[in-house]
């Protein structure tokens, strides 16, 4: 089986709440790797059983600090067979106050086995709390055979990492239409998907069409807007954001300009899924502002990378950029990557009762250009 199809039945099983099998060759260990959030008396039974050894809970480091460990490393905690379903649910989900919990017994972990299982419930969008056992009665030569006779997924980490890189690295135009919109008829739809995963990305080319199609290096600077996809925003004219108003403020600017092009990025909710993106709204109803709520359940500040806009523009033959936006972060990824940033266009939107939280965060702790 290809590796990016083995890697994808994995994140499909972790969805699901079943186990799979992630092996680090080089440190020699292996883990059954189980979602925290989605644990059943079931699977941890069946961890108790395969393993051979006790489980852990592993947390991302900005999950530990939430919870008031302080540290910089991903952390694990060894839980006995007393522990049921309940219990392990209550650490997924429990603020500080909530949880009782002797802090001196989580450890930092520097392993890679348990740094790849965190990356890959991310990838999931799924919380980065996980119910991970040592694999302790099995050579690791006989890891894969062993996991295919208990009808388990295994994952190499290295495959795992190079999957993250190509999934992004091999984009290709896949369908293009003319598309006319509210703001204009001069509008065309290109789709891109990678060659090795299922994701798809997509862009409106605003005048620019037959330079694109000819292959030919368009003759100016084009403006560009890279939008992360805001369903709560975009589509329910949610008042809880700016990035519906952003989104159409964009549209109608590369329409009235007569050039550019606007990408758009599946990364919702900065790109930890709209599931956990509703759990931070709860959590900014309960007093958190919208960063410390992604890192309280375990996430960065901002998960987003921009590396596939960049393959994007790539294809499009296209390396210098008019960006409108007012996120500093997005301008140092893009200029890291390799694109260069001519002039950075503003785009500022009327605040509300709802989001006047929401933009002052992104000014004093995001420094926004607000």
């Amino acid at each position: 089986m290809k590796t990016y199809l083995q890697i994808e039945r994995a994140i499909s099983e972790l969805k699901r709440g079943e186990i799979i099998v992630v092996t680090d060759y080089d440190s020699h260990t292996s883990v059954l790797l189980s979602a925290g959030e989605l644990i059943d008396e079931n699977t941890l039974s069946k961890h108790l059983k395969l393993g051979l050894s006790s489980p852990n809970i592993i947390l991302s480091a900005n999950r530990c600090n939430a919870l008031g460990f302080k540290t910089k490393e991903n952390c694990s905690f060894i839980i006995n067979s007393s522990w049921k379903k309940e219990d392990i649910l209550n650490f997924v989900f429990s603020k500080k106050e909530n949880l009782n919990l002797d802090l001196n017994t989580l450890v930092a972990e520097k392993n890679n086995a348990y740094k790849c299982c965190l990356n890959m419930l991310k990838k999931a969008e799924l919380l980065p709390t996980a119910l991970a056992t040592l694999v302790s009665n099995v050579n690791i030569e006989n890891i894969n055979s062993w996991s295919m006779k208990n009808s388990l997924i295994h994952i190499d980490i290295k495959d795992f990492e190079k999957h993250l890189l190509n999934s992004v690295n091999d984009l290709e135009i896949v369908a293009k239409t003319h598309l006319p919109i509210k703001y204009t008829s001069d509008c065309d739809f290109i789709v891109f998907r990678s060659k090795n995963s299922f994701y798809e990305y997509f862009c409106l080319l605003f005048g620019l069409a037959r330079k694109i199609e000819k292959n030919v290096k368009v003759p100016f600077v084009p403006t560009v807007r890279i939008h992360s996809q805001c369903l709560t925003g975009d589509l329910l004219t949610s008042l809880k954001c700016d990035c519906g108003e952003q989104l159409n403020n964009s549209l109608e600017l590369l329409a009235q300009n007569g050039e550019g092009i606007l990408i758009y990025l599946s990364q919702e909710g900065r790109n930890i899924g709209l599931t956990n993106k509703l759990r931070t709204y709860n959590l900014q109803d309960e007093g958190l502002d919208t960063v410390d709520a992604n890192l309280t359940l375990g996430f960065e500040e901002d998960e987003r990378s921009y590396t596939p806009a960049k393959h994007i523009l790539d294809i499009l033959n296209i390396n210098k950029i008019n960006l409108i936006t007012n996120n500093p972060d997005k301008i140092r990824q893009l200029e890291k990557l390799g694109i260069s940033i001519a002039r950075r266009i503003p785009l500022l939107v009327k605040s509300n009762k709802f989001n006047e939280s929401y933009l002052k965060t992104k000014k004093n702790k995001s420094e926004h250009y607000l």
